[in-house]
């Protein structure tokens, strides 16, 4: 994608419910996060990758679910207030009656032995869909600072297993300082 192309902003608030709904609904075990930024960057073109990647950053930094936090800024970033309500509802409400439903579904076959495969089989498939967005982003990005920021709370993290808390306070600062040094006013 051309990071320099205007996104496009006239977003309908039905365009917007269905993405939302079909990711909540057919995304299972995590891996959200990747889909969402393949419909709204790469497909739909209604965000640049920096835009993404800032609403993912605030988004995992607020209390609350990232995916959730995502679809509110999203929602907001298209259609204001409004969208971030159609967002998060279409997000959030319909899935959470389908997981009901599957739960009380679990109940009856909690004891057979490939259920827990395919479930381990899901979260792998989750872990693999998020790191593949990442090096897609990654390669995209000519932002060195960055990229070695983004590497280093992956190794702390995934890695050497810090608290994210520490990490993201250590990251901070030195976050702040290359924007800075990369910004106009630097």
């Amino acid at each position: 994608m051309d990071s320099s192309a205007e996104p496009s902003r006239s977003v309908s608030l039905r365009e917007l419910a269905s993405v939302y709904f079909w990711i909540g609904m057919l995304s299972f075990g995590g891996g959200l996060i990747s889909w969402v930024h393949r419909e709204a960057v790469e497909r739909r073109k209604w965000l640049r990758d920096q835009e993404f990647l800032s609403g993912l950053a605030l988004s995992q930094i607020l209390p609350g679910p990232t995916m959730v936090n995502m679809s509110l800024y999203l929602g907001t970033q298209m259609r204001g207030p409004l969208g971030a309500i159609v967002g998060w509802a279409s997000l959030v409400l319909p899935p959470s009656l389908a997981i009901i439903a599957i739960y009380l579904v679990y109940l009856q076959f909690r004891g057979v032995g490939g259920v827990h495969f395919m479930l381990d089989g899901v979260a792998a498939t989750a872990v693999g869909l998020n790191i593949a967005t990442g090096i897609r982003v990654a390669q995209r990005q000519k932002n060195v600072p960055a990229l070695l920021i983004a590497a280093g709370v992956f190794l702390a993290v995934a890695i050497l297993h810090w608290p994210m808390l520490w990490v993201v306070i250590g990251a901070a600062p030195i976050s702040l300082a290359a924007a800075w040094r990369e910004s106009p006013h630097g």
